[in-house]
Order: structure tokens, then sequence, then C-alpha cells
């Protein structure tokens, strides 16, 4: 009886961490792994920052640490919604980043990426965090995520092939506190006016 009872415990063990939550993209092909990382939030800073130098997974049971030279990139579902980073990568410096992506994919009009630290390849940047954001037939620019204050016109700035919505942001959106809230207009914009 008892042995059965730890059997079966160890059977619901193995099944619960078995469980896929999430995908890797290698050589542009999905595959489905197990990733050992707690809850993600959009705040969940210092997890993020991490994951943007390696992740690491299981796939068929084995153990494996993954560098952006070596993925496309990866997405871990975690409260409702994916968390999706994208490789970048620079072969002449030999190094990369996986940066977290906020808003859009790689081919989307408007991509809006998170990131942490100066050493993102390709960005002069020293500031510890900020938004990188990618726009089709604009050249991209980075701005600091740590000054609120300047968040409105950043969205001013990004919305304003969208005449009715950068109108919207001019006239009724007084401050945005938090990266959530930045997000949430920007998924508007997307809704209203990237048909």
């Amino acid at each position: 009886m008892k042995l059965t009872f730890i059997l079966l415990l160890l059977t619901f063990y193995n099944l619960s961490y078995c469980q896929n939550n999430g995908y890797i993209i290698r050589n542009n092909d999905t595959i489905n792994v197990q990733f050992n990382v707690e809850e993600l939030t959009v705040r969940s800073f210092g997890k993020i920052e991490k994951l943007q130098e390696k992740v690491k997974y299981k796939l068929n049971g084995e153990s494996i640490t993954s560098k952006p030279s070596e993925l496309n990139g990866f997405c871990i579902k975690s409260n409702n919604r994916y968390f999706c980073f994208d490789s970048f990568y620079d072969d002449q410096k030999g190094k990369g980043s996986f940066l977290f992506r906020v808003i859009g994919n790689k081919i989307d009009k408007l991509t809006v990426y998170q990131f942490y630290g100066s050493g993102y390849v390709g960005v002069n940047y020293n500031i510890k965090l900020g938004y990188l954001i990618k726009k089709e037939n604009e050249k991209d620019y980075t701005f600091p995520i740590t000054f609120p204050k300047a968040w409105k016109a950043e969205l001013a700035k990004i919305v304003e092939d969208c005449p009715a919505y950068h109108k919207y942001v001019e006239e009724n959106i007084k401050k945005i506190l938090f990266e959530d809230d930045f997000e949430n207009y920007l998924n508007e914009y997307k809704k209203q006016c990237q048909k």
C-alpha cells in the first residue's frame, strides 16, 4: 500500500514536471520544451535580465542551456500569456542577447522589445533598462524605461502614423506610470491602426 502511494506520487510529479510550458525556435523550427522558470510578469526585471544571456530547458528529458547564437528565440507560457524572446546576435562581434518582445514579432509593422544593460548588441546604450522600437520603414530607436515621464512622448512618437489615435494620445493621456499601461496603449494602437 505504501509503495503504491509512493509510485502514484512519483508518477504525478513526473507528469506535472514533463508538461511543456513553452517552446524554442531553432533553425526556424518550433520545438515544445519544458522551462524551469518561476512565474514571469512584465515587472520580473531580474528574471528577464538573466534570460537575455541564456535559457535553460528540458527537451526529451535532457537538460539544455542555450545562448543567443544557438536559437532564433523562445517563448515561456506564464500567467495566461507567452513571454517571448528573440535572439539578436552579431557574428562579427561574437555576442548577442535574447530580448523580451513586449509587442509584436519580427515580421510585424511594429515590434517593441524591453532590454537591460548596455551589453545589448548594436545599441550604444548606457542606461540599465530600455525599450527598443523596431518599426517598418523607420530607423530603430531606443529610450529609457526608467523615466516614465517620457513614455507619453515616446508613445505619441510611435503612433504618429495613425492620426486619430495620435490625437487621442495627445488629448486624453495625462501620464503613463507602468510598463503594462504602456503595453496596453501599444496594443490598442496595433488593434486600431495596423490592419
